[in-house]
């Protein structure tokens, strides 16, 4: 076959596809790429996908198969490029019975991860706490985007359909001043209106749930040395509180029944003797990104152990207080890993997970202000 009818066919190849799609009708249209890899519809089919039809149908259809991300920084601390965040995925399907998960990698972002660093999923995209500030990154499409330095968290409110951004401002002897940003939007920072009870830092990373941000803070006048943590339990705020100055041994789940009331419940959890390091081994820091549909807390190693060994995440039963585990592999758990990705003994390489992760296929249009 001479070349120019090979390249001519090999355009048709091309042209075809879409030619095809366009006379189908809409629901049978929106059902046929609903199936492809969000990767492969970005780089293929980028002029059709950008429909908010096709948009908001993806979303609903990966919300029936949820995934967890796992983030994971190296351990390079010389040369500021070469520092990087891992983003993996691991499937949920009959992950209750499962005792090991395949990780799937997404992308990588070129900076490290904070020790407690807020790290959140919202409707299809990731917001995470990095030593570049806030960042929010869609591991769909890989599209990065760097938030304005003030940016303390970062939101979703579902019934605009918008992705907000706040920052607290506290001048000295003053009440804290809130703004929120709209990304893609052509205000700028607007004040919100109203002030809560003043308060003097930010001291525990935040939860969005249906569009209201929470997060924890110390006044003037009240002091807790127990921390809090809080996490979405099935739609519902939820505070994990345990003293932060001895080894995790239990925590009380506090639960607000009714925002209206601010009614809350507590139960008291006992960790299984299997959690609890034995003596004189290394006392393991754990974190809590959430729960599961059925109601189990999940608890996460905080760092990656400076030892070659397997990792592994834990889900403790509220009910009957006990735990299963389920391994990560690749994680960690072998050299050749941890020498190509720049996992060293000195230098801690911090953790980060959520939970119940939708895929997305949207794009952030002009995010910046």
């Amino acid at each position: 076959m001479k070349r120019k009818e090979r390249d001519r066919n090999e355009d048709d190849e091309k042209d075809t596809p879409p030619s095809i799609l366009d006379s189908l009708p809409l629901d049978l249209k929106l059902a046929t790429l609903s199936k492809l890899p969000a990767k492969s519809l970005t780089k293929t089919w980028s002029s059709i996908i950008r429909s908010r039809e096709f948009i908001d149908y993806y979303y609903a259809m990966s919300s029936t198969k949820p995934r967890f991300i796992v983030a994971l920084t190296n351990g390079v601390d010389s040369k500021p490029e070469e520092k990087l965040t891992f983003f993996y995925s691991f499937s949920l399907g009959g992950e209750e019975e499962s005792s090991s998960l395949v990780p799937k990698f997404e992308m990588a972002i070129p900076t490290r991860l904070r020790g407690q660093a807020y790290f959140a999923s919202l409707h299809g995209f990731l917001s995470v706490e990095t030593d570049c500030g806030m960042i929010v990154c869609n591991p769909s499409t890989e599209q990065l985007v760097t938030m304005p330095k003030s940016a303390a968290f970062v939101g979703y409110d579902p019934i605009g359909g918008q992705y907000k951004a706040l920052t607290v401002y506290r001048p000295q002897g003053d009440p804290p001043s809130h703004k929120v940003l709209t990304l893609g939007g052509t205000q700028g920072w607007r004040h919100i209106e109203g002030n809560p009870e003043p308060y003097t830092q930010i001291v525990y990373a935040g939860v969005c749930i249906n569009g209201v941000l929470y997060y924890g803070a110390l006044t003037k006048h009240k002091y807790n040395p127990v921390m809090s943590i809080f996490i979405d339990y099935n739609g519902k705020l939820a505070s994990i509180a345990r003293d932060p100055f001895y080894e995790l041994r239990s925590f009380d789940l506090w639960i607000l029944e009714d925002v209206g009331k601010n009614d809350w419940s507590k139960q008291t959890c006992v960790l299984p003797q299997s959690m609890l390091a034995p003596p004189g081994a290394e006392v393991v820091e754990y974190s809590f990104p959430g729960a599961t549909k059925a109601g189990e807390i999940i608890i996460l190693p905080n760092k990656l152990s400076k030892k070659v060994e397997p990792f592994y995440i834990f889900y403790y039963n509220v009910k009957t207080q006990k735990e299963r585990r389920v391994r990560l592999l690749g994680i960690g758990d072998n050299k050749e890993f941890r020498r190509s990705y720049g996992l060293y003994k000195k230098i801690d390489c911090y953790v980060r997970m959520v939970p119940q992760h939708v895929e997305s296929i949207a794009f952030l249009k002009n995010p910046m202000i």
